[in-house]
């Protein structure tokens, strides 16, 4: 303890107080920026397949839809989450199947917060 005194006095406890902070913000914003790349990824990837199983109607097109939901939903906060759930219900009612569409870019949206 007695030499740790010295130390503090020679660093100054202003100056480890700001690097202990400056380094946990650090280590937040690799956090931030790793936890928004996942969630990119998987929207791009779900967007991707939902479009080309629209596109394609094939069992390979509806298989890739499914693992990119799979995806999402283990990064993907409830809102989107319950948007692709929707997304698969409606599939044989045009007007829910829109308003399911419109709800899941809303929430990517929000989720990534991107603005309009």
């Amino acid at each position: 303890m007695a030499q740790l005194i010295p130390l503090l006095t020679a660093f100054g406890l202003g100056s480890i107080v700001t690097a202990l902070v400056q380094s946990w913000l650090a280590q937040r914003s690799k956090q931030d920026e790793r936890a928004f790349r996942e969630k990119q990824a998987a929207y791009v990837g779900l967007l991707e397949a939902y479009h080309r199983a629209a596109v394609e109607g094939t069992d390979e097109a509806a298989k890739a839809f499914a693992y990119w939901q799979m995806r999402c939903e283990l990064v993907a906060p409830a809102s989107v989450r319950d948007a692709i759930r929707r997304i698969v219900e409606t599939n044989d009612d045009r007007a829910a199947r829109m308003k399911a569409d419109h709800d899941l870019k809303e929430a990517m949206r929000a989720d990534l917060r991107i603005t309009k």
